[in-house]
């Protein structure tokens, strides 16, 4: 009896044992698991590749070593895994599912085998949220361009084109840097432009990351200010259609003059519409030269300096603008200043030109319809800073996109002609061409603005700078760049 006793309770005592070393084993496999799950997410979030692929093959090489480091027995079944990526390429888990076979002394004198292996699995989430500041929607031609001698900056943020074109991101003239440049198809790189860091191809495309945002309504009845109501450019290109077309057009094709030389001749022909300033005497455009009339309806940038050489800034007049619907604005002179709120914009443009300032603290731009753009021309000035709170927190112009539009509609936006743009805030023209372009677009830098638009090109002298810096301002960043890594299970 007593040796009966004694192997039952040596028996008891080596299966304590090696329940203890088996618990101690599967602890150690969990924690090697935890920390491999981590330290995926964490590789996922450090990586400096803007392509997810990349940060996944990163992630699971850091998960690898990390769980080698931390096991104390040899692993025989290692993997990793990502269950989840979402269509942004941001976020991801990071799954890592470890096995080993642990070597139980305890277990052996009991007659047990001890090699059987233990399991566990740990989850872990990593978000790589990068600071955004120019989205473009294009989805086949080129997406972002510049040429000339452009100038195209945006310090601490990302640009980004969802064309898969062979011109996605096209860059031939002038300079661009950014944190990352990043193509959904090819982005090539000639005419001697100095860029930095070199464009990432075949990114994956963003979806539209403010889709589902939707603008207040515009009132039913639209206000037209006298002296500011745009001109009605529809009717003056009818009259004008066959010279803009026959005239301009062929004849650059023709003869091979430059468009400022055939300007001038049709200038010349035109005496009875004309005075002897040159500029219309009655009708839509009365007021106008032919150029400025060209101009702003988009078939030249700029016009000559002289035809406002006596506008001035500190001399202009100032009207106050109050929040509501307008048919749109055509500032050509002298200072308008907004109040705090929400201004709409329907079937009419928003223009800014000559000498004329607009500003607005607190104050958001929505455009409504294929007609509601916005110009920034000659030596305009436009400062907007968008509201702090509210709605519409954040977006300092903002395009309706539940607007319906036709298939030929492609509205096109434009700062030219050493216009300057002063904005704090996200511009928002999903279906805009914005076009930062002419003589000489003056410098501009925002401590805070991200443009999401269907194509953005800088061309000649246009500069447009960024220097990504949130913390700057109290206005919201709209496509927010958290990131974060952190264990689920």
């Amino acid at each position: 009896m007593f040796a009966f006793t004694l192997m039952a309770l040596v028996a008891l005592a080596f299966a304590a044992i090696a329940l203890g070393l088996d618990s101690k084993a599967a602890n150690n496999l969990q924690n090697a698991a935890d920390s491999a799950a981590l330290a995926g997410a964490t590789a996922f979030v450090a990586a400096n590749s803007p392509r997810a692929e990349d940060r996944l093959a990163e992630a699971q090489a850091s998960a690898r070593a990390t769980a080698a480091g931390n096991a104390e027995f040899a692993l025989t079944d290692f993997d990793v895994s990502a269950v989840t990526e979402d269509a942004y390429g941001q976020h991801t888990e990071i799954e890592v599912s470890l096995a080993f076979q642990p070597a139980n002394v305890a277990a052996s004198v009991l007659g047990r085998n001890a090699n059987i292996a233990l399991t566990r699995s740990a989850l872990a989430s990593a978000t790589w949220g990068f600071p955004l500041c120019i989205l473009s929607l294009e989805t086949t031609n080129a997406g972002v361009s510049t040429d000339g001698n452009a100038n195209l900056s945006a310090k601490n943020c990302v640009i980004w084109s969802n064309s898969k074109g062979s011109k996605s991101l096209s860059f031939s003239g002038g300079d661009a840097e950014a944190k990352f440049f990043c193509a959904a198809g090819k982005a090539p790189v000639t005419g001697g432009t100095q860029i930095n860091p070199r464009p990432t191809e075949n990114c994956d495309p963003i979806p539209d990351p403010l889709k589902s945002w939707i603008p207040p309504a515009p009132e039913s009845n639209p206000v037209a200010i006298a002296g500011y109501e745009p001109q009605q450019f529809d009717k003056v290109l009818g009259v004008l259609s066959k010279v803009v077309n026959k005239l301009i057009d062929q004849t650059v094709a023709q003869t091979g003059k430059d468009r400022d030389t055939i300007i001038a001749e049709v200038e010349g022909i035109m005496p009875g519409l004309l005075d002897a300033d040159g500029r219309f005497k009655a009708g839509p455009a009365k007021g106008m030269t032919l150029r400025e009339l060209l101009q702003i309806a988009g078939y030249i940038d700029n016009v000559d300096p002289a035809d406002y050489a006596d506008d001035t800034y500190y001399n202009s007049p100032t009207y106050t603008l109050s929040p509501g619907t307008y048919t749109g604005l055509d500032i050509a002179e002298g200072h308008v200043r907004m109040q705090p709120g929400v201004y709409h914009f329907v079937d009419g443009p928003l223009i800014v030109r000559r000498r004329a300032t607009l500003s607005g603290e607190g104050v958001t731009i929505v455009l409504h319809g294929p007609k509601a753009t916005f110009s920034v021309l000659d030596e305009a000035r436009l400062t907007l800073h968008a509201p702090a709170d509210g709605p519409t927190a954040g977006f300092a112009i903002a395009e309706d996109r539940y607007d319906s539009y036709s298939s030929k509609d492609e509205p096109r936006s434009r700062l030219t002609g050493f216009g300057v743009v002063d904005a704090i805030g996200t511009i928002y023209v999903p279906r805009h061409q914005l076009s930062i372009t002419g003589d000489g677009a003056a410098q501009q830098t925002s401590p805070l603005l991200q443009i999401v638009a269907r194509q953005i090109d800088v061309g000649e002298h246009g500069a447009l700078a960024i220097d990504f810096a949130p913390d700057k301002t109290k206005i919201p960043v709209s496509i927010k760049p958290a990131r974060e890594a952190r264990l689920l299970r």
